[in-house]
């Protein structure tokens, strides 16, 4: 699935600042590759961008349903992961997977929802307030190699977040 103009109405802000980054990549790696080895016996070994959206009621902010696996470019992502930054700061916003029923999602800030990207999912749109979230995608060496050899497949124009060790 391509997105399609108007399906993510969304604002992002990439963490450039190194010192954040290792923080960030540690507080990961402390609390939550652990549980994804855990409960998908999976070692996500890399990460695709230090990403915050903001999804602000005032622009409608949610994302229609989608997957995050779907094109060349992103054929290497295995899971997401949506880490709320400020739940108890905004109204709508949840996480959804239609093709599993109506639950919506909406863990407390600082907790996250993680998923293989393959999955239908959507974020709802935020009815009051802003949401923050902090999204990156994980992956492992295999996949690794899947993103190197789109990388030569797509041409040198594709931007990578070099700097995000993945």
């Amino acid at each position: 699935m391509v997105p399609v103009p108007g399906m993510k109405r969304r604002r992002d802000c990439l963490v450039a600042e190194g010192g954040l980054m290792a923080a960030i990549r540690t507080r990961l790696a402390l609390r939550l590759l652990p549980e994804i080895k855990r409960a998908f016996q999976f070692d996500a070994t890399r990460i695709e961008r230090y990403l915050i959206g903001c999804y602000d009621a005032a622009q409608g902010g949610g994302f229609q349903s989608h997957r995050d696996d779907t094109v060349p470019g992103t054929a290497h992502r295995r899971f997401a992961v949506s880490i709320n930054l400020n739940a108890e700061e905004h109204e709508g916003g949840e996480l959804r997977f239609p093709e599993y029923g109506g639950g919506r999602y909406r863990p407390p800030t600082g907790a996250a929802v993680v998923f293989s990207c393959a999955l239908l999912h959507e974020a709802l749109p935020v009815t009051a307030g802003r949401r923050y979230a902090f999204l990156p995608f994980l992956y492992d060496e295999a996949a690794a190699a899947i993103r190197l050899a789109q990388d030569g497949q797509l041409g040198a124009g594709v931007a990578r977040y070099a700097a995000s060790g993945g």
